[in-house]
């Protein structure tokens, strides 16, 4: 949830809307510098987001996922590679079985691993002493920034203003300690990360977190737990103009951006219609709201698990709610066309790729298994993770070749200097077997 409250920072930015600039540079006259093209922008790529630019699955961070993260698919068509021993390996935080988790636990000195199928449920594969935690980290020892620099849980206004877990905007969200290392680079931001490395090509998915923090947790509020669309616009803004004016300031060029929109949360398996839960559950089940629209994933745990008083009013949204969300998210993605009119870069149209998925695409594992379809081949029919939230490997899939749709639009890469989309046929092992050798990279991968 969010907790920074958006009064005083929502004067300075819509200071800054009213008087048309972003806040790190007011001028964006000055941006009109040569950009590198065709072929010769794909030579240095940079992802920043939040889990789903991380390759987050299954509740957790773990390399099984990130190994299919959609900036990596990406990256290996530009010559990038998994070999962490090569000056081209695409760098990534990765975390080793049984990953790094956000499921709450009885003992909060332990971090949760990822969720995993158990044969007839859903459980948290393992857990790892907080202390214990930098063991998991393969990559803790790279020695310039991420190629990757997805960080799980963050705002649209955490890329400017977190450097660590103490200033995430929801407190103490440690992924930013894992990705961005400070202090030892230099207490500086996401952006600021980007920038040091003169991407020439840079991918931004931002905004997700700041409606799901409030539908999540059924209660969206706009202004507390949902970012307003003015302030989104803002941020984006003095995201977009920090990175080209930052970049062309070291480097000298200005880099091809491309930016992930915000997809509908009616289009994740997290969010379950009413009349659907209450089909599955078999009797049309109270609820503490009057007008309930959705019910969220949880709830069918604790009614399945003998919950029979009224769903309270954190785990349903009513219309009027769904409506706030649904309006945030249109204001976020009108913002957004608007700022790739401004500053020429191209949208991945995420909001319409997931809006066009269809059962068994967007069913969620638990509902195709209950449902009498066997194990392995409901792994293999839906796109997304147990969490019901993050895709899962072939869903990750699914984002990468959106993506490359808009590379290849961004750069007028046509015939064989376009990109071509990734195969279909990650594979999706739920169960999450432990390696057989602690540590083991190959045990891990996929």
């Amino acid at each position: 949830m969010m907790t920074k409250k958006w009064t005083l920072l929502g004067a300075v930015l819509l200071a800054l809307v009213v008087a048309g600039c972003s806040p790190s540079d007011p001028d964006k006259t000055q941006l009109n510098v040569t950009q590198p093209a065709g072929t010769a922008a794909l030579t240095r790529y940079v992802a920043v987001g939040n889990s789903l630019t991380a390759g987050y699955m299954d509740s957790g961070l773990i390399m099984n996922g990130q190994m299919s993260s959609y900036p990596l698919q990406i990256a290996l068509q530009l010559g990038y590679t998994v070999d962490s021993s090569s000056d081209e390996w695409f760098a990534q935080p990765l975390l080793a079985w049984p990953g790094v988790g956000t499921t709450s636990l009885d003992d909060p000195t332990y971090a949760a691993g990822v969720l995993h199928w158990t044969g007839t449920s859903i459980a948290v594969v393992d857990s790892t002493l907080r202390a214990d935690v930098p063991t998991l980290m393969l990559a803790q020892t790279f020695p310039t920034p991420y190629t990757n620099l997805g960080v799980p849980g963050a705002t649209t206004l955490d890329v400017t203003e977190a450097l660590d877990h103490t200033t995430s905007q929801a407190p103490g969200n440690t992924y930013f300690d894992i990705i961005l290392r400070n202090p030892d680079f230099g207490n500086v931001n996401m952006i600021d990360q980007v920038i040091a490395q003169g991407p020439t090509l840079v991918s931004i998915w931002i905004g997700n977190n700041d409606v799901l923090g409030g539908a999540t947790g059924g209660n969206p509020v706009l202004g507390e737990n949902v970012t307003p669309p003015t302030f989104y616009a803002a941020m984006m803004d003095g995201i977009v103009s920090s990175l080209l004016s930052g970049v062309e300031a070291r480097f000298g060029y200005l880099p091809h951006i491309v930016v992930g929109n915000i997809p509908d949360i009616a289009s994740i398996p997290f969010f379950i219609p009413k009349a659907v839960f209450d089909g599955i559950v078999g009797v049309e089940y109270p609820t503490d709201e009057d007008d309930v629209a959705l019910v969220v994933l949880p709830a069918l745990a604790m009614v399945q698990g003998g919950f029979t008083d009224p769903l309270p009013s954190d785990k349903t949204l009513t219309a009027d709610e769904v409506a706030v969300v649904n309006g945030a998210v249109e204001g976020y993605n009108s913002a957004l066309a608007a700022l790739a009119t401004e500053y020429d870069f191209t949208i991945a149209d995420m909001n319409a790729a997931l809006a066009g998925l269809v059962p068994p695409q967007n069913t969620h594992f638990l509902l195709l298994v209950g449902n009498g379809m066997p194990p392995d081949d409901a792994a293999a029919a839906t796109l997304f993770s147990l969490d019901g939230v993050h895709p899962n490997n072939r869903g990750y899939t699914m984002a990468a070749n959106v993506f490359i749709d808009a590379i290849n639009t961004e750069l007028e890469l046509t015939g064989d200097d376009a990109l071509v989309d990734v195969p279909d046929d990650e594979v999706w092992n739920p169960e999450y077997p432990p390696p057989p050798t602690p540590g083991s990279f190959v045990a891990l991968i996929r």
